[in-house]
């Protein structure tokens, strides 16, 4: 019985430890709306995926630059639009800084010679 119970007190206190926050930071531009959300799994551990989604009124460009860029670091790269959508790939980090709730993400993206910016926030 005392085994019981010490695994079970051992459980509640390592599953005290794996909190986690999810954010989900969302913006639009003339041409463009971006989703991103992030998941801080510990105080220096997150991971990151997107995607970025063409509303213009011309035909989605083939591909596009893209940067979205935080106080914890940015991702961004040269990357393949796919039926007006660019998939953000997962990225993950432990022993960094994280994205914080309150905070406003820049983005820049590039293509075919013109340049839209705009912030993204936490819904």
């Amino acid at each position: 019985m005392k085994k019981l119970a010490s695994l079970l007190i051992g459980l509640l206190i390592l599953g005290g430890c794996s909190e986690s926050d999810r954010y989900n930071f969302k913006g639009s531009g003339d041409n463009w709306d971006v989703f991103y959300t992030v998941d801080v799994t510990s105080q220096d551990s997150k991971e990151a995926t997107g995607k970025i989604v063409y509303t213009g009124k011309e035909p989605s460009p083939e591909t596009i630059i893209y940067s979205i860029e935080s106080t914890a670091g940015a991702s961004s790269g040269n990357v393949l639009v796919d039926e007006g959508e660019v998939l953000v790939g997962k990225s993950a980090c432990e022993g960094c800084a994280v994205i914080q709730r309150d905070e406003e993400l820049d983005v820049e993206i590039k293509w075919d010679g013109q340049v839209e910016e705009f912030v993204l926030r936490n819904e």
